[in-house]
């Protein structure tokens, strides 16, 4: 892995946090409302007290961080970017470091460059969201845990709360869908596909922990929590999640002999469990489910568009303005071509594409090398797994560039990528 130094960090890290404050700013606080603000003024104030009286690390922002997904508004997310910013800097003045550590410099430099141009192209709303949740994401991300300090198990404690969280989240979730048996509620999220991005990667956080407890009665209890928020997903009546989770089993299936049995078992049972409204949902007034139908009709439409901008794209969500004029009936309109690796082709082109796959293809394969493959470590395989998995479920949908799941996934790609690549003593195992 290349590794750049970049000297007069303290100008770098303002700058960075400058940007994201003026994003806050100047584009959420035009829609904010008096409660969120106050919402927000809260939970700054608690983590100022945090440093006051403990000190800063990650891990505690982390879980200030993971109270977004409890229930998602878009300032929360700005807020989120901002706190990962103040922690580094809280970080940078405790020990003093005067240098800052960029992984795949060339990777994030093209990313940026035709995140940047696609920018320019964006003039729909919520374009700039989407800017912010493709490219400024994940560099944040890798800058500022790259750079933190590794005195805790960073990654374990993010895939605790995240389950914890998940689990909340999920019996929520089933309680709406059990009381409004035909409508799809994703819980306390607005939107009920977007959620199964946090569900199958907490899903899955929930078998590593199973696997690293040493207890009997700690591991039962973190299958419970995965069988609730399996549930959960269940109950959004989302295919493509149930599809991700048999996908990433599996996985594990070929590589752990030890849960075969009770793998197959488990699969097998699924369709016993799938909810009656999402059994109908393929077979009400029509041969094709017109979900379906509709992606098709968009991949075939996205590729036309690819060919005609194949270096640059046409911009952050400028499909859900031009889309209107390629499709022939209403009903078949789609706001994005819910497929994220064609998404990012129509928004950013082929090179800036290329980099924000590079990175996420360096980062599992460094994560592999050095924390699955020489222990074969269970607990790291099932991590790995689940960000598969998640991609997986991208094949259908445009989860990691939804600002919710693209906190999440970059936030444990970094958090993989530092725990993994840091010298054994300081190495915690997840």
């Amino acid at each position: 892995m290349k590794i750049k130094t970049i000297n007069n960090s303290y100008t770098g890290i303002a700058s960075l946090a400058i940007i994201v404050a003026s994003v806050a700013v100047g584009y959420a606080l035009q829609m904010i409302s008096l409660s969120l603000l106050i919402r927000a003024t809260g939970i700054l104030g608690l983590w100022l007290l945090g440093i006051l009286l403990k000190g800063s690390t990650l891990p505690r922002s982390l879980v200030i961080i993971s109270s977004l997904y409890i229930l998602p508004f878009e300032l929360a997310f700005y807020f989120s970017l901002a706190l990962l910013c103040l922690s580094l800097i809280a970080d940078i003045y405790y020990t003093g470091q005067r240098h800052l550590l960029i992984s795949y410099p060339i990777s994030f430099v093209v990313l940026t460059v035709f995140g940047i141009i696609g920018l320019t192209k964006t003039y729909v709303q919520g374009g700039v969201l989407y800017f912010v949740a493709t490219i400024v994401v994940p560099l944040i991300s890798f800058i500022v845990i790259g750079n933190s300090r590794s005195e805790k198990p960073a990654l374990e404690v993010w895939m605790r709360i995240i389950s914890i969280v998940a689990a909340i989240v999920s019996v929520i979730g089933i309680y709406l869908a059990l009381t409004n048996p035909h409508d799809r509620i994703g819980s306390t999220w607005s939107n009920a596909m977007t959620i199964n991005g946090f569900y199958a990667l907490a899903f899955f956080f929930c078998l590593a922990l199973a696997f690293k407890s040493l207890t009997s009665t700690s591991r039962l209890i973190w299958l419970l929590t995965a069988v609730i928020i399996f549930f959960g997903m269940l109950f959004t009546y989302t295919r493509m999640a149930m599809l991700a989770v048999v996908f990433g089993l599996l996985m594990l299936m070929f590589k752990y002999r030890n849960i075969r049995l009770w793998g197959i078992i488990g699969i097998g049972l699924i369709p016993m469990l799938i909810p009656s409204a999402m059994m109908n949902r393929g077979s009400v007034g029509s041969v094709i489910d017109i979900s379906i139908l509709i992606r098709l009709i968009a991949w075939y439409n996205a590729g036309i568009v690819i060919v005609s901008h194949p270096f640059t794209g046409i911009g952050f969500s400028t499909w859900r303005d031009m889309y209107y004029n390629m499709i022939p009936l209403p009903m078949l309109y789609a706001q994005h071509a819910h497929n994220v690796y064609l998404n990012l082709l129509l928004e950013i082109g082929i090179f800036g594409a290329l980099a924000y796959f590079v990175i996420i293809y360096k980062s599992l394969r460094t994560y592999y090398r050095k924390a699955v493959k020489p222990n074969k470590d269970m607990v790291a395989y099932c991590v790995w797994v689940g960000m598969l998995s998640l991609l997986f479920s991208c094949l259908t949908d445009i989860f990691i560039q939804q600002y919710t799941v693209s906190l999440l996934f970059w936030i444990t790609l970094a958090l993989m990528v530092k725990e993994s690549s840091a010298e054994p003593e300081q190495n915690p195992s997840i």
